[in-house]
């Protein structure tokens, strides 16, 4: 064909124009800050870092969309199967991509800037303003120039504008023209940030030519985001192929490219423990095979909650609180000595789907609430409320680890993402200005990581149109991570199920992510509960309610539950609070609805190993024993509990002292046990020797063990 021929000449004949700096050659960029060729992309999945890819189209917009999509057709990309594609024909469509760096990349300075272009890949389409790169910083404003592309479909061709800055910003249009339309260009920008310029080459890749030099747009912005596409709802349409889109610092001679962007999957990881596993007083459970060699004449049997019989134990009943859309409580935090509890709960307002009035209330026995009347907020013309925030809604969390008084309370709210907030006390807030998580919608969670030390994010992502979860996290609550994949529905859910939200709370050994599963198939949303080692890997080895919806139609919490806060240790139990609501997910309600209610568990008691009138025996894996003495969790009132130490090498020989026969049988029901050996022996002559606990069950139920 023709036109590469012709293309050339063309940018000749327009270079011809320019300066000396027309015989420079064209830099080209190791995509250190960000490299995109499209191949690592996952289909279907939004929201998470996808391999660079920010966000494809505008999947939360009632603005029309032609074709927003990465292709996999060999034929279509420029290298690889891979390339990004965006069609819009009419001036109310919107399609655009938007890439991103990953949170730890490098900013360089004088950036240079290349990828591959073309308008078609058969025949032609008009053009008007569609958008063929456009860079942001990380949180702020547009940076380095703009570039544009204009054609009509008659003509099979295109031009090139260019919007710059400086102290006269504007459009230089025709900056290229006669571009066929189904040809590859390489486009290369340099910035010169100490001149407060940008360079522009164009041209077949490997013979591109200078084409000019604009003024940035904000020279003093590191580029963090690009845009590129149709991205004005009222006169912009046309199409485009991008592919191989580099950012970083020049490529030296033979220098190397920085490898091309890639999405972290947790779900397809495996969760890496090391054993022997040091058992100390974490109380060690059974939800999953962590522990666990072998079994033989035990079943893993997992445990519901008892609700409350008081249920709802509070629910909306001020003027502020009413007339609105939705109660929902955010968090239950014990205060001072850990008695008293503070819960933070939010009233959606039916004036607008952003207004929402963040109130708090305290309670000294976990079940009578008192609503504070610290009088921040005005609502119709008084103060006298409980309102400490009026905006989106207010996640809270307490970090009595922060040196600074100020910080002690952190926050989040959903602003461009989910923006940092922070407060002395939890009522009086302070909204920092950038966003903190940007990479996840309305249902995410933040909390802390007492085993790591650092802070986790449970993100609603999408995957295929439906909700699932992401995981991010953060050493200072400030700077997090991308959001990568951490868990979907599967085969083992119910046709059409959606992960719509997760709370994380650590307990004992474990995480406990109190899962918030839709079922689509009947518009209600119940509380399901996953584990993990790590807060990041999880088991779902359980797929029935862990906190069920009510039966009756209209119940308190017939149609939808929420997780609130993390598992309260009281009265030798585990209370849960919950947020209920009395109609379906879909259905609108006709005032506020919803309320906080409350739910128990046995201490531990998420799952138990047990056994019949037959024995049953268990084996755990190699461990290090760290105290002094053993305890077990176990209900052995119908029957015994007996325990022996084995050499973690060779199980059949039994640590002196420890044997079955000398073990003292446990027959009680006890949530602490002590196993005691009829010499009375400690277990201090067993530290730092790997071992194994054999445990013999008859008639008994056997929840968590640990030492002291």
């Amino acid at each position: 064909m023709r036109a590469h021929g012709c293309l050339m000449l063309m940018l000749m004949l327009t270079a011809g124009r320019a300066d000396a700096a027309s015989g420079d050659p064209a830099p080209r960029s190791d995509g250190s800050v960000l490299h995109v060729d499209f191949e690592q992309y996952a289909d279907g999945w939004v929201g998470p870092l996808n391999a660079g890819v920010r966000q494809l189209g505008d999947p939360f917009t009632t603005i029309k969309q032609k074709e927003v999509r990465v292709l996999r057709d060999a034929g279509l990309a420029f290298e690889g199967e891979r390339c990004a594609y965006v069609l819009t024909n009419m001036g109310d469509q919107r399609g655009r991509v938007i890439l991103q760096r990953r949170f730890d990349a490098p900013e360089v300075s004088n950036e240079v800037i290349e990828f591959m272009f073309r308008a078609t890949h058969s025949g032609a389409v008009d053009l008007e303003d569609l958008v063929v790169w456009s860079a942001m910083g990380y949180t702020r404003g547009m940076t380095g120039i703009t570039v544009y592309a204009n054609g009509r479909a008659s003509e099979g061709t295109y031009s090139l504008d260019v919007q710059g800055g400086g102290d006269a910003p504007g459009r230089t249009t025709g900056v290229l023209t006669g571009l066929p339309q189904g040809d590859w260009v390489r486009i290369v920008l340099a910035r010169d940030q100490a001149g407060k310029a940008v360079d522009l080459w164009a041209g077949v890749s490997g013979k591109e030519v200078w084409v000019g030099r604009y003024a940035d747009l904000a020279p003093e912005i590191a580029i963090g985001r690009a845009e590129f596409g149709d991205v004005s709802s009222e006169a912009s349409h046309g199409s485009g192929f991008w592919d191989s889109v580099r950012v970083g610092g020049a490529l030296k001679d033979a220098g190397t490219v920085a490898p091309s962007e890639s999405i972290r999957d947790l779900s397809k990881e495996l969760s890496t423990l090391e054993y022997p596993m040091p058992v100390a007083t974490r109380r060690q459970l059974f939800v999953d095979d962590s522990l666990v060699e072998s079994m033989e004449g035990l079943q893993r049997v997992f445990h519901s909650v008892t609700k409350h019989a008081g249920n709802p134990i509070f629910k909306p009943e001020r003027p502020w609180e009413i007339g609105g859309t939705w109660y929902v409580p955010f968090d239950v935090l014990p205060q001072d000595d850990g008695q008293k509890l503070r819960l933070w709960y939010g009233c959606y307002r039916r004036s607008s789907d952003k207004l929402t009035y963040t109130c708090v209330a305290d309670s000294a026995d976990g079940l009578h609430w008192e609503r504070l009347l610290p009088g921040y907020v005005e609502f119709e013309g008084s103060k006298e409320n409980n309102i400490f925030w009026a905006g989106r809604g207010v996640k809270v969390n307490f970090d009595p680890r922060d040196p600074d008084p100020a910080q002690r309370y952190k926050g989040m709210t959903r602003v461009n993402g989910f923006t940092r907030m922070s407060s002395p006390d939890g009522l009086q807030w302070s909204m920092e200005t950038e966003p903190a998580v940007t990479q996840a919608y309305d249902a995410s969670s933040f909390h802390w990581d007492p085993v790591a030390e650092k802070w986790i994010a449970s993100c609603k992502i999408w995957h295929d149109g439906h909700r699932a979860r992401g995981y991010a996290e953060s050493l200072d609550y400030k700077t997090w991570s991308d959001t990568c994949i951490m868990l979907d529905a599967d085969e083992h859910d119910q046709a059409g199920d959606q992960l719509y939200a997760m709370w994380f709370a650590h307990h004992e050994s474990h995480f406990i992510g109190l899962l918030k599963v839709y079922h689509v198939s009947v518009d209600g949303c119940d509380l399901q509960v996953a584990f993990s080692r790590d807060g990041m890997h999880w088991e779902r080895p359980w797929r029935e309610a862990f906190i069920p919806n009510s039966p009756e139609e209209g119940a308190y919490d017939y149609g939808n539950l929420d997780a609130v806060g993390d598992p309260i240790v009281r009265d030798g139990k585990l209370w849960f609070y919950y947020g209920g609501r009395s109609i379906l997910h879909n259905t609108p309600p006709q005032d506020t609805n919803g309320s906080l209610c409350l739910a128990t568990l046995r201490l531990d008691g998420f799952a138990s190993l047990e056994a019949g009138e037959a024995e049953g025996v268990l084996l755990t894996k190699p461990i290090l024993v760290r105290g002094d003495s053993l305890f077990i969790n176990a209900d052995a009132q119908a029957g015994e509990v007996r325990v022996e130490i084995v050499d973690a090498n060779e199980p059949e020989k039994v640590a002196l002292h420890f044997s079955r026969d000398a073990c003292t049988p446990i027959n009680a029901d006890n949530t602490r046990q002590a196993v005691v050996w009829q010499d009375t022996r400690a277990l201090t002559e067993l530290h730092d020797k790997p071992v194994r606990l054999r445990f013999f069950l008859h008639n008994a139920k056997l929840f968590s063990f640990w030492t002291e």
